[in-house]
């Protein structure tokens, strides 16, 4: 017996060594494999998906055949549509339309696109022959088409709308229609049609007797509109052709019956000032009280005659108080001040003021009964947005019955929200870090999120700007109750203050550190009922595991689907018993899976990536230390396939921000554009490191010392890393960091500072030239965290810049910085060089000239995989040294010899 075990230990571990020996390391050539899945799709009624494949590296594809799959989830077979790129189900699910285009190796120009219509029960299709395009129903058999029948003595088209129900072959013709909108599942129809020189409007059965809403040769109907439960509507007429460009009446309608009644007339408004009222669709809201109006200049503002400018020279004039900089007025196409907007009162046929020009921005609640809207002006705040981050308003409440203005809040980054009901407006105030409830009616503010107990802001927040909030989950009680978003639970605020705030989870997310946000199908949506079952998404903050529980009235959850995985859900069914996701994890690629409601079965419907078990792969996991500053610290350890706990490796310290958010994320081999690609590395040979970084408001450097410099040590203490093969890496803001550490210590053996700003004090004051933005905002409120302005504090801008210890850094440096980064200015990159230069220490620059932050030269990203993995090599593994970096390249070799030869 003790014989057979030893002979199967001997056979198994003989199968384990072949099979990992036969596996390879991940090169560019392997990139070539790689495809992503997209345009995945779920039907309404759940029962069917479609997906297509696309190579990652599209080059050599471009005769590729495209294919769109066809799922059946009750039958798990997948049919092939070839030539196909554009799919639409209709008919609930039942049916589908495809498009075929014309192979890609056809270069005739004959072949067309041929139009394809499919019931999905018999997988019967019927190809569209018509030489004019069919509109599908998205939940009916109903598909409409339009044709030509001859033309008017204007010459204009006469056309013929069918209405034709796919499933029953019925037709319903209808001639000379204008316009048309079909309601109730495509049994009613609304429409305009010309006849005798004049338009009228009708509504009624698409089979059966047509009701005229409204016709008159003399005063002539231009058009309609609906409201959004589409039970009423209003229509524009011109009294007379002096009017057809700008309609004085409006008419109100009533979908179910009754002669329509005029509730605007332009001719009978008179405003004060330079304006009138502008004729045109607008529906009434408030029971019909009040109609929001568009104006315009009373004399019409001529045109500015076309002059080409001087081009014998051009200045470019700045101005100290300008209220948009020279640099961001092209970049943001600096518009004209708006148009003032007035309440017209149907009753007195006299307008208000709501807001004026330069106050245009208007909220107001979604619901037709209210009395007040919120204005906000921006123009205090507009020149402030080159050194601070997003836009900002002074917030007013406005009575629209009065126009009276009243002041909300000043210096408001976020925009307000009304509950559904309009009876009360949200407001977060990211300063106060707290939620406020504006009572319209009493103009009172209340702080409604403090009875919480916990934060309603971003608690990992460490930018110098305010925190944003979670966020609201929706609206109970009819928009009495608002559910707002703590960073783990949802808790119910009643806007009345008859009832004490609670939490709709009961805690449950917080006592076991679980986030726990609505699944919705549409994101839209904002009603919660809560006495149906929701489903909820979760992510476990200490193991990161993902999933899915199911909530119920009595507040109790229960797990459906959880593991060590990310998920990402792309559709609900109509019925919310189907449900389209994305699963993936280190080791899983991001395929699609499906699953009924209750997931205890979930179906993996795609393999993307089968090749992916050939390669050597790793593992990744998540590890814990102190940092010097005594706090926890997180990061991900990236380890090869076979590593041996007894041995050290060499190691690429990588990061940027946090990463450990990224430990269920499935890595993607692809070329370098900036940063190392982590699984290429790890593949052959190296562990990776990716620590989280956590930023002190004033010295980021050091917070970045902090935790990387202690997180290295902590591998190298635990015999993972080997202290003289350490090297690391980073791009943009985490190249100033690695800009930064080696000045600070001689840990790692060689560096790769990608776009790095080498110093805060020339930086501070650059422009990012793709959007124009001076860059002052990063350093004031945003990214690169100083919290201050250079004169504010020079001594801290000089301490945390690399430039000004460069006499410190014993590292090779491989310098990445293009001269046309829109980003960070290319003189940061090339003054760190020359520092090096003049201090006589080893550094190499590559400029890959005209591109930007990021390759997007594929050639120049292949050139640069090869380099940067080439330097860490060399260093790091023992390799030769390659040509380029012993003998470099002058201006003549350049493209002529790339000098990727090692050095015997």
């Amino acid at each position: 017996m003790m014989r057979k075990y030893i002979m199967l230990c001997c056979l198994l571990s003989v199968w384990f060594t072949d099979s990992m020996a036969q596996k390879r390391p991940l090169d560019m050539e392997a990139y070539k494999l790689w495809r992503r899945v997209e345009a995945q799709q779920m039907s309404n009624d759940g029962k069917w998906v479609t997906y297509r494949f696309v190579y990652i590296d599209n080059d050599g594809h471009d005769k590729d055949t495209p294919i769109t799959y066809l799922y059946s989830t009750e039958t798990r077979k997948t049919y092939e549509l070839e030539n196909v790129n554009q799919v639409y189900f209709f008919n609930g699910g039942k049916g589908l339309k495809y498009v075929v285009s014309p192979s890609p190796r056809d270069t005739s120009g004959v072949v067309k696109d041929s139009v394809f219509l499919m019931t999905l029960k018999n997988m019967k299709k019927r190809l569209w022959d018509r030489p004019y395009n069919c509109n599908e129903s998205f939940d009916s058999p109903i598909i409409t088409y339009t044709y030509p029948i001859g033309k008017t003595e204007k010459g204009k088209d006469i056309k013929r709308l069918v209405i034709w129900n796919y499933e029953t072959g019925d037709s319903t013709v209808m001639d000379s229609l204008d316009y048309h909108i079909l309601l109730d599942n495509n049994k009613t129809i609304i429409y305009t049609k010309e006849c005798n020189g004049y338009k009228s409007l009708y509504v009624g059965p698409v089979k059966g007797r047509k009701r005229v809403i409204y016709g008159e040769p003399k005063a002539r109907l231009i058009n309609f509109s609906l409201n959004r439960d589409n039970s009423q509507g209003v229509f524009t007429v011109a009294s007379d052709t002096s009017y057809l460009n700008d309609p004085d009446l409006l008419y109100a309608f009533d979908m179910k019956g009754g002669k329509p009644t005029l509730i605007m007339d332009t001719k009978e408004i008179h405003l004060e000032g330079d304006y009138r009222v502008r004729g045109g669709l607008a529906q009434p809201f408030n029971k019909g009280k009040y109609i929001m109006v568009s104006v315009t200049p009373k004399v019409p503002t001529p045109r500015r005659q076309k002059i080409e400018p001087d081009k014998s020279f051009e200045l470019e004039l700045w101005k100290w108080d300008d209220e948009i900089s020279q640099s961001r007025q092209r970049a943001e196409r600096v518009s004209r001040p708006g148009e003032p907007r007035y309440v017209y009162h149907v009753d007195s046929k006299k307008c208000v003021l709501v807001a004026p020009s330069h106050m245009n921005n208007i909220s107001s609640p979604t619901c037709d009964e209210y009395n007040y809207v919120i204005i906000a002006d921006e123009t205090p705040y507009r020149k402030l947005t080159d050194w601070r981050d997003g836009d900002a308003a002074d917030y007013y409440l406005v009575h629209l019955e009065t126009g009276e203005r009243k002041l909300v809040f000043s210096d408001l980054r976020d925009r307000p929200v009304w509950s559904p009901n309009g009876k009360y407006a949200l407001f977060y105030h990211g300063k106060k870090k707290a939620w406020y409830k504006l009572n319209p009616v009493t103009g009172e503010l209340t702080d409604i999120s403090a009875a919480i107990g916990f934060p309603v802001y971003n608690e990992e927040h460490d930018l110098p700007k305010p925190a944003n909030s979670y966020g609201i989950a929706g609206w109970m009680a009819g928009g009495d109750e608002v559910v707002l978003y703590d960073k783990y639970d949802m808790w119910v605020i009643d806007l009345t203050g008859r009832k004490t705030p609670y939490s709709l989870t009961n805690g449950w997310g917080r006592e076991n550190n679980t986030v726990l946000r609505i699944l919705k199908s549409d994101y839209d949506s904002k009603r919660i009922d809560p006495k149906r079952n929701m489903l909820l998404e979760t992510v476990n903050t200490e193991s990161l595991d993902q999933g899915v529980y199911e909530w119920s009235p009595s507040r109790k959850l229960r797990k459906l689907m959880e593991g060590p995985y990310a998920l990402s859900f792309r559709a609900l069914s109509q019925d919310r018993k189907y449900c389209l996701f994305i699963r993936q994890g280190y080791s899983e690629f991001r395929d699609i899976w499906w699953s009924k409601a209750d997931f205890a079965n979930p179906v993996k419907i795609t393999e993307a990536n089968p090749q992916q078990k050939d390669y050597h792969w790793g593992s990744v996991k998540l590890v814990e230390w102190v940092n010097y500053e005594g706090k926890r610290n997180r990061g991900l350890l990236y380890l090869p396939d076979n590593y041996d706990s007894s041995k050290t490796y060499p190691v690429i310290v990588n990061f940027y921000e946090t990463h450990t958010g990224e430990l269920h994320i499935s890595p993607i081999p692809t070329l370098s554009s900036a940063m190392i690609n982590v699984v290429t590395y790890v593949s052959n040979g190296y562990v990776v490191f990716m620590p989280d970084v956590h930023f002190t408001t004033g010295a980021p450097g050091e917070s970045c010392y902090n935790a990387v410099v202690s997180g290295t040590q902590m591998l190298i203490d635990k015999g993972i890393a080997d202290k003289n093969r350490i090297g690391i890496q980073g791009h943009s803001w985490s190249g100033y960091q690695v800009a930064y550490l080696v000045t600070r210590t001689n840990m790692f053996r060689c560096a790769n500072p990608g776009a790095a700003v080498s110093s805060m004090v020339s930086a501070y004051t650059g422009i990012r030239t793709g959007s124009g933005m001076p860059r002052m905002f990063m350093y004031e409120e945003t990214q690169s965290r100083m919290g201050k302005t250079l004169w504010d504090d020079p001594e801290m801008y000089i301490k945390n810049s690399p430039i000004f210890y460069a006499d410190k850094i014993q590292t090779p440096l491989l310098i990445f910085h293009c001269d046309g980064d829109e980003a960070v200015p290319y003189s940061e990159g090339l003054n760190l060089f020359l520092a090096m230069r003049r201090l006589h220490k080893p550094a190499w620059l590559l400029n890959y000239k005209g591109d930007k932050h990021f390759l997007y030269n594929k050639a120049a990203e292949i050139d640069w995989t090869i380099r940067l993995q080439q330097f860490f090599d060399y260093y790091l593994k023992d390799a030769p040294m390659p040509r380029w970096m012993k003998e470099g390249i002058n201006v003549n070799e350049r493209g002529v010899d790339q000098k990727y030869d090692l050095v015997k």
